[in-house]
């Protein structure tokens, strides 16, 4: 589908209102065209009854002047009313469609763009698309409209001078843009590409702006965004100059198509049965004319912007959701039993494999732990339950049936998850919170937080749970916001919990506190606990040792203790500081030098 018709396929519902805004352009620029017209026949009359001193009505001529001028301004204001509204509708839609196409689609599968380049596509590259309506489709209808009828009326004073008129048209509406797109094509798309990097590299730099001060990398990305800003500014430069370049040759073949005009008229209004007051509103009708051109060329070098932009949005069509509900979903589970079956999964079909063979059950209210270094498989076991990746081989089976029988919806309502890095809207500590519950009571939400031992510090903040917490929970710190996480999750109210390193970043005593506020939680609630803590790990029923992706080992603490030397390394509870050392050291001693270079 070329991107014209995948835009009008879009803007379908709005086009009525753009074929009303269309029908009011016209309009204006026809009555403007009629206006110059009659004006410079209705002064060329009058100066010659003047000068017969003849009676000349001019009562008609000048109520349809007057006419003409209100249905210019009126058409006018109603033209930008419209076309306003019908933009703004169509602006709306264009996000909405570029909101579905997003939204199916897995972190995973996002997780190759910045948050910047997407925040730039769903505001910059679609506020562009509504040249598409007010650059291109409606200047290019309005001059088709109104200078067809202007080379008619030009016609019934001289064939001659239609023809000229005709073709200075063509070279200014055909030719001229034409030329002008030809060379704005690289710098619209330049300048595309350019806004969408400064605004991700602003975005970044904003973000972690904390980081970059510390580190002294805050010159450096200055000078990067300095430098984006300059491709950026040199692009609109380009356009700018090519933008001035063609409204100078509009200007130049309008002045060409008035001389000619002038030159074939005046032999023709000398001849017998001609009136000499049909030269000038031959003249100023070939003026009004071209100003419904003046906008071509514009129109024409908002191409390049617009298909760089389209295809940035389009490149979201190819991108297929990697989790599809069933046409006919079974019933929501009724118990939490999870078991997996030889279950394999992978980030790329051609990847290494993060999750292989992997067999294993959960009975319900039971406590599991994932223990293992990074990257041996615990958060792929949790998007899995969270139905964020699929299963590529075996079966993940919820109450008997495979995770693909039943609505991913269903799922992820009986689940409360508190993942390792929290997000905190910029907004108050209440609608952060509500954000898991937003029917919770007021009672619930102080419960919750007292579970997570937060609620005596949200009270002591300058307004309470009326707080705001700042971008990304900036006024907070990183054990407020964890806690502010984990009161978020239980609010929930789910039958499973997962906790991502739930104790990173709190003291020993707070730590001790809200496991055992989470141990009376979870009485009847099973567990996931992705943990290296060892007073959290020693509690739960089953450890699960997982290492590139496959289970190394499974027990209780004090088993895997005395079992496991790998579990020791990780966990390195019960260890003296010269025996956690040892076992920390011993994997690198067993490299040979190359190999340690080679790594390095």
């Amino acid at each position: 589908m070329s991107d014209l018709r995948w835009w009008l396929a879009l803007a379908r519902p709005y086009l009525g209102w753009f074929a009303l805004g269309i029908m009011l352009s016209v309009v204006t620029v026809a009555a403007n065209m009629a206006l110059l017209a009659v004006s410079g026949w209705f002064l060329a009359s009058m100066a010659m009854a003047g000068l017969a001193a003849a009676d000349f009505n001019y009562f008609t001529p000048a109520a349809m002047i007057r006419g003409l001028a209100i249905a210019r301004t009126g058409g006018r204001y109603l033209e930008r009313l419209v076309s306003h509204s019908a933009t703004l509708r169509l602006l709306t839609g264009l996000r909405v469609w570029f909101y579905r196409q997003v939204e199916p689609l897995s972190p995973l599968q996002l997780q190759g763009l910045r948050s910047g380049d997407l925040l730039a596509r769903i505001r910059a590259d679609i506020d562009t698309l509504d040249s598409v309506y007010l650059r291109l489709i409606t200047p290019a209808v309005v001059a088709l409209v109104c200078l067809g009828g202007a080379l008619l009326v030009l016609a019934t004073y001289s064939a001659t001078v239609a023809l000229v008129n005709l073709g200075l048209m063509l070279a200014a509406g055909l030719a001229l843009p034409a030329l002008v797109e030809r060379l704005g094509r690289r710098p619209g798309a330049d300048s595309v590409a350019a806004s969408a990097s400064l605004k991700a590299a602003v975005v970044d730099a904003v973000g972690g702006l904390g980081e970059l001060t510390i580190f002294g990398a805050l010159e450096a990305r200055r000078r990067e965004i300095d430098r984006l800003s300059r491709q950026w500014v040199a692009a609109q430069s380009r356009l700018s100059r090519l933008s001035g370049a063609s409204s100078a040759g509009v200007l130049l073949l309008t002045n060409l198509a008035v001389l000619a005009t002038a030159w074939l008229m005046v032999p023709l209004v000398q001849q017998p049965g001609r009136a000499v007051v049909d030269f000038a509103p031959a003249v100023l009708l070939v003026m009004g004319a071209f100003e419904a051109i003046v906008q071509m060329p514009a129109a024409w070098q908002a191409l390049g912007q617009l298909r760089a932009a389209t295809q940035r949005l389009r490149a979201f069509e190819s991108l297929t959701p990697s989790i599809v509900d069933p046409a006919v979903p079974a019933p929501a589970p009724s118990r939490d039993e999870l078991r997996f079956e030889a279950v394999g999964a992978r980030y790329d079909e051609h990847g290494p494999w993060a999750l292989k063979d992997f067999s294993e059950r959960i009975a319900p209210g039971e406590r599991i732990a994932l223990v293992g270094a990074s990257g041996a498989g615990k958060s792929t076991l949790v998007q899995l339950l969270l139905r964020l990746m699929a299963v590529e081989s075996g079966t993940l089976r919820w109450d008997g049936r495979p995770v693909e029988a039943y609505r991913s919806e269903e799922l992820r309502a009986r689940m409360a998850v508190v993942p390792q890095r929290i997000y905190l809207f910029h907004a108050s500590v209440r609608e952060n919170l509500l954000v898991g519950n937003p029917e919770a009571s007021e009672a619930a939400m102080f419960e919750a937080a007292r579970t997570a031992c937060i609620h005596d510090e949200i009270l002591a903040l300058p307004e309470g749970y009326d707080t705001l917490v700042g971008e990304e929970g900036l006024r907070l710190s990183g054990g407020q916001v964890r806690r502010l996480g984990i009161a978020r999750a239980l609010l929930r109210g789910a039958s499973i919990v997962i906790l991502d390193e739930p104790c990173e970043g709190l003291d020993n005593a707070t730590a001790a506190r809200l496991w055992a506020n989470l141990d009376r939680y979870l009485a009847d609630r099973t567990l996931l606990l992705i943990s290296h803590h060892p007073a959290w790990v020693r509690h739960v029923d089953r450890i699960w040792l997982l290492e590139r992706g496959a289970l190394a080992a499974t027990g209780t603490h004090a088993s895997l203790m005395r079992d496991s030397a790998d579990y020791r390394r990780l966990i390195g509870g019960g260890l003296s500081d010269s025996q956690r050392i040892e076992h920390l050291v011993r994997p690198v001693r067993r490299l040979p030098s190359d190999s340690l270079d080679a790594r390095q």
